[in-house]
């Protein structure tokens, strides 16, 4: 399925979407905003999706929001959701990957940040350059990036908006692989694969559980199960009972998602 700005694939248990705007570099005008988000949220309501990946068509990722249309128009609008219609949600339940095949940079960068994983081809590069036009990386970038890595690393970049290359970007610890260019998709689906043998609620439940427990205002709570909504309807589930049944059999699982 192809929109103005982006393509939605979907084969077997994975959905790849790819921003489709190569000759802007993947610059996103407030329409390719709300397309986006009203992607991620039908594919929230897809009980077969397994995984999510997102890519950038040509040889870019994303290279932020579209400063041509905004001098043209003077117009900055964004969905409830964020940057890419992404960016700003806090509890997506679905696992969502990041296949960066070129440069991923300000809101761009804010995308890639807010998914879970990021898989990077050897000629990404990655940076928050808002601070070079004037502007700051609020859309996620200065809050997500300290908590990825630490919060003296991710002032190395904040603060003077440098480019980090995708060897770096591993090294600093936001980037989960390096590949050639060519392995990328490849990459990225080996990653989904090895999400989808597990059971999707235990997904659900492990992502809202690791990403909710930053905000506790106590250990305790923190540690209490009840404190997680998923964790209930995985506790009770088919594919708990399911999972101890194929472990005693030894046997692959067959997950329903329920």
């Amino acid at each position: 399925m192809a929109g103005n700005f982006s393509k939605l694939e979907i084969t077997r248990q994975f959905a790849t979407i790819t921003i489709q705007r190569p000759d802007q570099m993947n610059a996103l005008p407030p329409a390719a905003h709300y397309e986006l988000s009203d992607i991620f949220d039908e594919l929230e309501k897809n009980t077969s999706i397994r995984a999510v990946i997102l890519t950038g068509s040509g040889r870019t990722f994303c290279t932020g929001y579209d400063l041509k249309h905004n001098l043209e128009t003077g117009i900055i609008d964004l969905p409830k959701t964020g940057f890419g219609g992404l960016a700003f949600r806090a509890d997506y339940p679905l696992p969502v990957i990041a296949a960066v095949n070129g440069p991923a940079m300000g809101g761009g960068f804010e995308m890639a940040l807010a998914c879970d994983l990021i898989v990077a081809s050897e000629n990404a590069t990655f940076a928050l350059p808002e601070p070079k036009v004037g502007w700051a990386a609020l859309g996620g970038g200065v809050q997500r990036l300290p908590r990825a890595i630490g919060t003296k690393r991710a002032m190395s970049m904040i603060l003077t908006g440098r480019s980090v290359n995708a060897a770096e970007g591993f090294e600093l610890g936001f980037v989960n692989q390096v590949v050639p260019a060519e392995e990328l998709m490849s990459a990225a689906k080996t990653w989904a694969d090895q999400i989808a043998q597990c059971a999707p609620l235990a997904i659900r439940c492990s992502k809202q559980a690791a990403y909710a427990s930053f905000d506790q205002p106590n250990f305790t709570t923190m540690m209490n199960p009840k404190t997680y909504p998923s964790a209930a309807a995985m506790f009770t589930s088919e594919d708990a009972q399911e999972g101890k049944r194929a472990f005693s059999e030894r046997r692959k699982p067959i997950w329903r998602g329920q």
